[in-house]
């Protein structure tokens, strides 16, 4: 930031800036009008990134089904076994692995777990079948 003065407004423009979007796979509300297919027999791995630019932390939750996160590089074991939530800082990044074997077939939702990040587009859907 060379050039710029504590109390300059152009930085303090800056610091107010708001994402306007957020999605999944960059296009906001794609996975609500085109769920994701899931073969329940089948296990489903999710590579997760927090790319979100203003915001420090994102999340992500499912419905009515519980996952194991492995944090990036960290353990071949699940460093949580059992969540259904995740919060995530900026530029974090883990792995999520999913069964929907004990699962009735339909459509089971999965969004962040900040309204205001899901009512600008970021939440899908998984069409379990």
């Amino acid at each position: 930031m060379a050039g710029i003065r504590h109390g300059d407004e152009r930085l303090r423009h800056d610091l107010r800036r708001r994402n306007e979007v957020y999605a999944v796979n960059t296009v906001a509300f794609h996975y609500m009008k085109h769920p994701i297919p899931v073969d329940r027999a089948r296990p489903v791995r999710i590579y997760l990134s927090n790319l979100v630019e203003f915001d420090l932390v994102n999340s992500f939750h499912s419905h009515a089904n519980f996952f194991a996160y492995y944090d990036t590089g960290t353990t071949l074991e699940p460093t949580l076994p059992k969540a259904d939530t995740i919060a995530q800082v900026q530029g974090q990044q883990g792995i999520l692995e999913l069964s929907y074997t004990d699962h009735e077939p339909g459509l089971y939702m999965f969004h962040a777990h900040v309204s205001e990040f899901a009512e600008l587009g970021w939440m899908g859907v998984f069409d379990v079948r």
